[in-house]
């Protein structure tokens, strides 16, 4: 099977990989994508997340604070099924999204997620977001 593209004159070319890094020589976020990014309870419950730890998270330790944050119940009470569909959800759609964008740092070899560049840039608006989440343990 070929999977190389055709250009508009039928000429093959390799694709081209996704992006997963943002480009740092564009400037920071607008306001609709930090917006864009944190329409997701899911992707908010993350970038809290990482604000709160010391360093990075391993994707494990993400999953079940996320699992339990949109339960409302400790961990040992979250169904297997749930924290499997978090763990999904995280690794191929919240975390790949989130690191093209430069808000999280996501190592998927080694399964470790951090804080991105452009973080900061959601602290103000996860604030509000916390405070009206009675579910967020901080």
């Amino acid at each position: 099977m070929n999977d190389d593209l055709a250009d508009s004159n039928g000429r093959t070319a390799a694709p081209r990989p996704s992006p997963r890094q943002p480009d740092f020589d564009v400037p920071p976020l607008s306001q609709d994508n930090v917006f864009d990014a944190l329409a997701s309870k899911r992707s908010r419950y993350v970038l809290i997340a990482l604000r709160e730890a010391e360093d990075h998270l391993d994707l494990r330790e993400l999953v079940d604070t996320v699992a339990a944050w949109e339960t409302g119940k400790p961990i040992d009470l979250v169904s297997e099924e749930h924290c499997q569909r978090v763990f999904t959800s995280l690794r191929h759609s919240q975390l790949p999204k989130l690191a093209t964008m430069g808000l999280v740092e996501y190592d998927e070899a080694d399964d470790v997620v951090a804080r991105g560049p452009y973080a900061e840039q959601a602290d103000a608006y996860l604030d509000i977001a916390a405070s009206r989440d009675d579910n967020v343990q901080l």
